[in-house]
């Protein structure tokens, strides 16, 4: 995923991996994602074409529990995290 280059400036779109429909706290972040206006890309890492995502989020971020949120390189987080969700929305505000 493409960045910008100033560390505080938002990325065009967070990731959002999930385990798919079943799993709440990922339909309980897509839709305060959708709330805030938060521009995000989902991805199923059950789906056997999404392994090298599922890859990515177990075996290099090390997460275990989904949804997984990844902003950018250095900023992520496993679970429903209304404040975490509500401090990146400032991020993409000011770039309006």
């Amino acid at each position: 995923m493409a960045t910008d280059l100033m560390p505080d400036a938002a990325p065009r779109a967070v990731t959002v991996y999930t385990t798919g429909p079943a799993c709440v706290q990922c339909m309980l972040t897509e839709s305060l994602l959708a709330d805030l206006d938060i521009p995000f890309v989902e991805c199923d890492i059950t789906r056997n074409e999404n392994s090298a995502a599922r890859d990515y989020v177990v075996g290099d971020l090390g997460y275990t529990r989904a949804p997984v949120v990844v902003v950018d390189e250095h900023d992520h987080w496993s679970g429903f995290q209304p404040d975490e969700l509500k401090r990146i929305a400032a991020r993409f505000a000011s770039r309006s």
